[in-house]
């Protein structure tokens, strides 16, 4: 029976990577971009991505939704390149169980992603293993207490409904079992009740969480108003927190 690990990381600081930093021995990475931060991208490099890539662009019918998803798989390709040491527009996608989608030339690197956007930001998630992440953005005039019965159990929705902040305690829990749910690539469904978002030691089964793998997740503050969550296999040392600026891309 697996077993998942969920707490709060307090205090994080976002740093300012330069040089070569990108070995994942003991660790996860955290990406953080902001949308509105990086639109001179497209149309600097719009070129590395795949025909497959700027087909998925074109059907978007907001622009601004086509200038998240291309961006967001520029900053992909670069992030990943460097830790697989290679050019951004030769990474080769592919999907594996439950659809999930990794790198199929990382070489000997054991490479693993996962993207997640609200608002303006952008979050990306890099490890050795098998790895999840979630972002929201705090909206304090979201209509949550209609769906709490859908996908909360009866603790949890006392968790929600007694804190000072109670908009906050929802995308808390939201963002916990939406990470989890992305790194097993199960997808949200009729057990989401029964994914664990609590603080503390939760054992569950198997098939509840697609997994039979246990897992922590960390919660903390993005910035400003957006809450953000990762699943990871325990036993890492840390997780690192970085910031992507301009001068990450080349010039």
């Amino acid at each position: 029976m697996p077993s998942i690990y969920c707490n709060c990381i307090e205090d994080i600081l976002w740093d300012k990577v330069y040089g070569d930093v990108f070995g994942l021995t003991s660790a996860a990475d955290i990406w953080r971009t902001q949308i509105s931060d990086n639109l001179p991208l497209i149309n600097r490099f719009d070129h590395i991505l795949s025909e497959g890539e700027k087909a998925r662009a074109s059907r978007y019918h907001q622009e601004k939704d086509k200038q998240r998803f291309i961006i967001s798989r520029i900053v992909l390709r670069f992030l990943l390149a460097k830790y697989s040491n290679n050019d951004p527009e030769k990474i080769e996608f592919a999907t594996g169980s439950n659809k999930k989608p990794f790198v199929q030339n990382a070489s000997a690197v054991d490479l693993y992603y996962n993207i997640s956007h609200s608002g303006d930001v952008i979050l990306i998630a890099v490890s050795d293993s098998d790895i999840g992440i979630d972002v929201e953005r705090i909206d304090v005039d979201f209509s949550y207490s209609e769906i709490l019965r859908q996908n909360f159990n009866t603790e949890e929705i006392g968790f929600i409904n007694r804190g000072k902040q109670p908009a906050e305690n929802f995308f808390l829990l939201w963002t916990r079992k939406e990470a989890l749910l992305k790194a097993t690539s199960k997808g949200i469904d009729s057990d989401l009740p029964f994914i664990p978002s609590l603080d503390g030691k939760h054992d569950i089964d198997q098939k509840i969480m697609g997994s039979g793998k246990d897992f922590c997740v960390s919660s903390f503050k993005v910035t400003g108003n957006y809450m953000g969550s990762i699943a990871y296999k325990p036993g890492y040392e840390k997780i690192r927190f970085r910031d992507i600026d301009q001068f990450f891309f080349p010039h």
